[in-house]
């Protein structure tokens, strides 16, 4: 137990620095309310990361009366954390705490730095994929806005099912994912948008590829929006930089006569034989594609921009050769991309959209919506 009285001058410039949370690596909770009931009061501890006593953990007959009341040994942490350095002190020596409080205030500072105006409106929206729930959450959310935006609220917007027993193998789960998505985006989006509120959106979804297109639609490109995709490795939603800008191609089919589909092969390659499968063999196939199909592909934002240009110049090259016709869309690609694609496609100038959904308990494709 510390056995000096801080200034509160230190006091206050620790509450200041640390942005009133838990230093400890990790935890980053906040210490001026309950996180249940979000009442107000003081659950912090200022630790000592040199004991203020030679016999306190990590304490040193000289250095301790020094460093008492020095803000360079001061760390702002929760109750638990604030035990745990002191209890297994050797576990926590000098130098890996003076690590934490310079990540976390370097942290806090970058975000604090950010422009007033670049506030946001992070939309979660989850659908079941199969027998999976969407798994969606706020704090990952918050963590891949980074130093570019800020949480406008501390409370997402939620615009999917949550609990739903619905499967994507089921006729009617499309038609009840599509009204709910339109409902939740008209009250708590779209309403706002046109009443002219200056609004940003940072978009965070995972749902069957019809739906996160059928949202990319709702929103459009004319509105302030930011799209995230979640990757595998690293378990982020933070745009990354590791990797080179995907090089996208537009494949032509071998004649214009047949019904007009476009396959999207950027998580998986999409053969003929599946296509003919659901369509015959009338058909006018269009791919994009690139290298090497995974799962994981679309690494940084770049090629996220690239994407959109590629899709907006198929539409509209499609379009020339087959007319105001459907357009059926074999998709296989990141989230992102699928809410992107939608983004991109003009309601009064593009051909309607047939979109079709890899099922297993279907037996392969099989169509789910239609936008027009």
């Amino acid at each position: 137990m510390s056995k000096t009285k801080i200034s509160p001058r230190n006091q206050n410039l620790l509450w200041a620095i640390s942005g009133g949370r838990c230093e400890f690596e990790g935890c980053n909770k906040p210490l001026y309310k309950d996180i249940l009931t979000k009442k107000g009061y003081n659950n912090a501890y200022i630790a000592h990361i040199v004991a203020d006593s030679p016999d306190g953990p990590r304490g040193d007959v000289e250095r301790s009366p020094l460093l008492a009341d020095d803000i360079n040994n001061l760390m702002l942490m929760c109750d638990s954390h604030h035990r745990l350095i002191d209890n297994e002190a050797e576990e926590y020596p000098e130098y890996r705490l003076l690590e934490m409080k310079r990540k976390h205030e370097d942290r806090i500072a970058r975000v604090t730095a950010i422009s007033p105006n670049m506030g946001t409106n992070i939309i979660l929206y989850g659908a079941n994929i199969g027998q999976h729930a969407a798994a969606l959450s706020y704090d990952s959310a918050c963590e891949a806005l980074g130093e570019d935006y800020y949480p406008a609220e501390d409370h997402p917007i939620e615009i999917g099912f949550k609990n739903s027993e619905c499967r994507d193998s089921i006729d009617g789960y499309w038609s009840t994912e599509v009204n709910n998505l339109c409902a939740h985006m008209e009250r708590r989006v779209l309403s706002h948008i046109r009443n002219g509120e200056p609004m940003h959106y940072s978009i965070f979804a995972l749902a069957p590829q019809p739906l996160l297109i059928k949202l990319g639609t709702l929103l459009n490109d004319m509105h302030n929006v930011r799209v995230y995709q979640k990757h595998r490795e690293p378990n982020t939603w933070r745009w990354l930089n590791d990797s080179e800008t995907l090089q996208y191609e537009l494949r032509t089919p071998e004649n214009y006569g047949g019904i007009p589909v476009m396959v999207i092969g950027l998580s998986a390659t999409i053969t003929h034989d599946r296509i003919v499968e659901v369509l015959g063999g009338d058909v006018s196939i269009w791919h994009i594609v690139i290298p090497n199909p995974n799962n994981d592909c679309m690494r940084n934002e770049q090629s996220l921009v690239e994407f959109r240009g590629v899709a907006r110049y198929a539409m509209d090259t499609i379009k020339t050769h087959h007319g105001c016709r459907e357009l059926h869309i074999f998709p296989a690609m990141p989230v992102s991309a699928a809410i992107e694609f939608g983004r991109v496609w003009m309601p009064k100038a593009d051909m309607p959209l047939v979109i079709y959904d890899q099922n297993k308990e279907r037996g392969g494709f099989y169509k789910t919506i239609t936008i027009e």
